[in-house]
């Protein structure tokens, strides 16, 4: 398999936890390009261990048209996902996408269709998918012995301990 040239688009939190993978041993699969307008999240990538050729772009066209990538994770506000995956598609890239896909299912069908028209590789990150909660919560819903669920709240809170500073 041809090594893969990523790009990325948004070096937020998220962000930055895929630049370390791909900067890490991922095979066929190397960071070459990401685009941010923050200086401080640019600097904080380029002071990463193996970014030294990581070329950092201001708007996610400059990165495209710089021909460095093949493939774009992008990693910014939900809000964004569409617009920026649509452009990515008609800039030839295929696109690795975070969740959510869209925040309504009129985005998500333009952005199905947009990556069918592309003939690009389009797939979304839906990273929990194998974690043993979130697969007992499917086989619950899924059972039916709560009934036709039309709708779930869930909301999950991490509890840790509090240190002795905050006593």
């Amino acid at each position: 398999m041809k090594e893969v040239r990523f790009g990325l688009i948004g070096l937020g939190a998220m962000g930055m936890a895929h630049a370390k993978t791909l900067l890490g041993d991922v095979p066929n699969a190397r960071l070459c390009a990401a685009a941010t307008a923050s200086q401080t999240h640019a600097a904080e990538l380029l002071a990463l261990p193996c970014a030294e050729d990581v070329r950092v772009f201001a708007t996610p066209a400059e990165m495209y048209q710089s021909g460095l990538i093949d493939a774009v994770l992008i990693a910014t506000p939900h809000r964004l996902h569409v617009r920026q995956a649509v452009e990515a598609f008609r800039a030839g890239m295929h696109v690795l996408l975070e969740k959510p896909t869209g925040v309504s299912t009129q985005e998500v069908r333009l952005l199905n269709a947009e990556a069918d028209k592309s003939g690009r590789a389009f797939g979304a990150m839906f990273n929990q998918r194998t974690n043993c909660v979130y697969r007992k919560m499917h086989e619950m819903v899924q059972s039916g012995k709560y009934g036709q669920i039309k709708r779930v709240n869930w909301i999950c809170l991490l509890y840790t301990s509090p240190s002795p500073r905050d006593a």
